[in-house]
């Protein structure tokens, strides 16, 4: 029969990681409690972990979670609880936290979360009360509280302190009478009404459930006979794990490729409030997208509050349908889980096989070549027999130092690619109790290395480095890394995220020995391109750039040094030798130097500009000058110099016709000024003189007028013949010179 699979959306949080009581909550079940143990961790990148709890039920059964109210939005976003034997989970429910502003809305008290005794006094005016203590008690009715300031005892007789404030109530007895009663320690009131005793224990008791909103539970109901198998998963928080490695190597010559063998491991950290025994446990360097929604709190929305209409009653109407069809639903493809796992890979295989003796060497002895030969540092094996680290004494069985830590170290791990994500699956189930850490084996294998030193302009100080090759089908995650050749510490970095297939280059330790400086540099721009067509001239250039670096090697063993050179946008690499490697940002070039050794490497990169220049909005000057400085030939200019010619005697015409235009303005100015003169006279023979003189004058200026003005127009229309000819013979160039 197939089992019945009830998806829940639920996700608990990480201390709803404890084992999971399942307990007998129907009337009608048999009495039965066990456990879900957690059985399956699942840890991301980003924080999440996905839990997997297993366990059985018999019967009609609950299991139970509890846990704390943010927690519980994990829980209600992503639980999935599976029935595997015809079981029948019909539900979940937990213990709401509606706030208290709105529990407190369904009393009749009107008081808030935090009353003093005055509020309290307020909100139960007009109830029946006693009050004794007061010499003869009274019973009647509570009709205010007042409060009356006391006198101050410093030295201000005037003043008042709100602490010494003090207290009357004011109580009218069935008879009639009023008496104010000071509240005082001694004085005792007594709520008669029954109905109000019961509203204030219901408030007291409101308040007193705000303490255990903390803890909530939910409880998953599962119906069904028999004994059947129950698994419950759901994801939540947890710190993020970290990747680690170790890169064992024997000592080799710079430039020489060798395998390492390299180790990973992973920091592994449980904060959640159960054991994690025996759990099956997978590492997964991918970041699923998650988040947090407050699905447990009780949500109220905003409702505006609309008064009744004061005249018209509104009658109720209909909308009609915007006119939108709803298309045909797509069922989406079920997402792929951590079920779904494929390409499985196993990691390592059976320990390696110990390798025979080494023969003995002079010293008797091996030193490892990372921080310093033989330098103490405890780490090596067998140090009880070894005076410092990575000291190894060969005899009858030894083995190097990388072969014992290879051998002494087998994870037992599967790999799985799936969707943009990478597995380490642990074979063997695993142990971590709460609140406690472990580092955890994930991988072991060999890869290719290099030993280089690697040196960029941005670093100046020379760095010791290996260029590993991703030769597995592993995808090594971003983490840390440890350096041990020939069993000493040489240096720590950091990796980043290798595919397989990549190739990478990983820095450990400074190398002191190689120096790295700049013997000179040199900018030049030469002129290759000169082309003028259609009245355009477009120049192209070259910007060459060079530098020379000395790479010096003051170690008494050969250094394969890797120098980088920024890569520049729109810059081309021309120099000899080619790099060894390019990245989106940097070249690399290899360079071999002896002991004691000095080598040049000369670098060069190219650039191609191209100028436009339109050649009416330069002067010939500029024109001349900008060919000479391209280093042309004489052609060129030889090519233009018609157009120039034409080009003066358009510039020639221009000066006579704003000189004319200059007389012009002249005369008409010197009429205006005549006018002026004859409007002032006033009939005299003198001024008849004077008004015939300015005549004689005006006809004169009209005269030049004239010829002025018929000259005008015979420049201008020069000046357009000769601008037409100038367009003709500039758009007629055609000019392509390469130099």
């Amino acid at each position: 029969m197939r089992a019945p699979l009830v998806l829940l959306a639920f996700a608990a949080s990480v201390f709803a990681q404890t084992n999971l009581q399942v307990r007998k909550t129907l009337p009608k079940s048999e009495a039965h409690s066990g456990e879900l143990p957690i059985t399956r961790v699942a840890l991301y990148k980003n924080g999440v972990g996905f839990f997997e709890h297993v366990g059985h039920v018999i019967g009609d059964q609950s299991v139970t979670i509890d846990f704390t109210s943010p927690q519980l939005n994990d829980v209600l976003q992503s639980l999935t609880a599976i029935d595997l034997n015809g079981g029948r989970i019909s539900g979940a429910g937990y213990n709401s936290t509606t706030p208290l502003d709105q529990q407190l809305k369904t009393l009749p008290l009107a008081l808030n979360g935090d009353p003093s005794d005055v509020d309290f006094y307020n909100a139960i005016r007009g109830a029946r009360v006693s009050v004794t203590g007061v010499g003869a008690g009274i019973t009647g009715r509570l009709l205010s509280i007042d409060l009356r300031a006391a006198k101050s005892k410093d030295t201000d007789p005037n003043a008042t302190s709100s602490n010494d404030d003090r207290r009357f109530v004011t109580v009218i007895s069935e008879s009639g009478q009023v008496r104010t009663v000071e509240l005082t320690p001694t004085v005792s009131v007594a709520l008669l009404d029954t109905a109000l005793h019961t509203d204030v224990t219901r408030y007291l008791e409101l308040l007193a459930s705000t303490r255990n909103q903390g803890l909530r539970h939910l409880t998953l109901l599962d119906r069904g006979t028999g004994s059947r198998e129950l698994r419950v998963s759901y994801i939540s928080e947890v710190p993020v794990w970290k990747s680690t490695y170790r890169i064992l190597f024997s000592q080799t010559a710079a430039g020489t490729t060798t395998d390492a063998t390299l180790q990973g491991w992973s920091v592994v950290d449980n904060t959640t409030g159960s054991d994690w025994t025996n759990v099956h446990l997978d590492l997964i360097a991918g970041a699923p997208q998650s988040f947090i929604q407050p699905l447990s709190t009780p949500y109220y929305t905003r409702r505006p509050e609309i008064p009744l209409p004061a005249e018209a009653q509104l009658s109720p109407q209909t909308h009609e349908s915007g006119g939108i069809t709803p298309q045909d639903a797509v069922a989406p493809a079920p997402p792929r889980g951590v079920a779904e796992m494929s390409s499985t890979v196993e990691v390592n295989g059976p320990p390696m096989a110990m390798a025979g003796p080494i023969p003995m060497s002079k010293r008797d002895r091996f030193f490892g070549g990372g921080v310093g030969s033989g330098s103490g540092n405890g780490m090596g094996p067998g140090s009880g027999g070894n005076t410092g680290g990575g000291i190894f004494r060969p005899g009858t069985g030894a083995v190097s130092y990388e072969q014992a830590a290879t051998n002494s170290n087998s994870p037992q791990t599967t790999t799985s690619a799936f969707d943009d994500f990478f597995e380490y699956s642990l074979t063997d189930p695993i142990t971590i109790r709460k609140n406690e850490s472990a580092l955890v084996p994930i991988l072991q294998t060999k890869l290719p290395i290099e030993r280089v030193t690697l040196w960029s302009p941005s670093e100046p100080v020379a760095l010791r480095a290996l260029w590993i090759t991703n030769s597995s089908n592993l995808t090594l995650d971003r983490g840390s890394f440890s350096i041990v050749e020939n069993g000493s510490f040489g240096g720590e970095g950091l990796l980043d995220p290798i595919h397989p297939g990549e190739k990478r280059l990983l820095s450990y330790a400074a190398d002191q020995a190689v120096r790295v400086t700049t013997d000179h540099t040199n900018n030049t721009r030469r002129v290759i391109h000169l082309t003028i067509k259609n009245g355009m001239l477009t120049e192209s250039s070259t910007d060459v750039a060079e530098v020379e670096y000395l790479v010096r090697n003051a170690a008494p063993d050969a250094r394969l040094v890797i120098v980088e050179q920024p890569v520049r946008q729109g810059w081309t690499l021309d120099s000899d030798p080619k790099p060894a490697e390019t990245t989106p940002t940097v070249y690399r070039f290899r360079v071999a130097t002896k002991p004691q050794e000095t080598v040049h490497l000369h670098i060069g990169e190219r650039h191609t500009n191209y100028e436009y220049i339109r050649l009416v909005d330069r002067s010939i000057e500029q024109i001349t000058l900008l060919i000479k400085n391209a280093k042309a030939s004489p052609a060129v200019l030889a090519a233009l110099q018609p157009v120039f010619d034409i080009h003066n005697k358009v510039v020639g015409l221009d000066e006579q016709i704003r000189a004319r235009e200059a007389d012009v303005a002249e005369i008409a100015k010197d009429q205006d000024r005549l006018r002026e003169n004859m409007k002032a006279l006033k009939g005299s023979a003198e001024e008849r003189d004077l008004l015939k003189r300015y005549t004689g004058g005006l006809n004169a200026q009209e005269d030049k007028l004239a010829a002025f003005r018929s000259e005008l127009a015979t420049l201008h229309a020069q000046r357009t013949a000769a601008d037409a000819e100038f367009q003709a013979k500039l758009g007629a160039i055609d000019i392509d010179e390469a130099i």
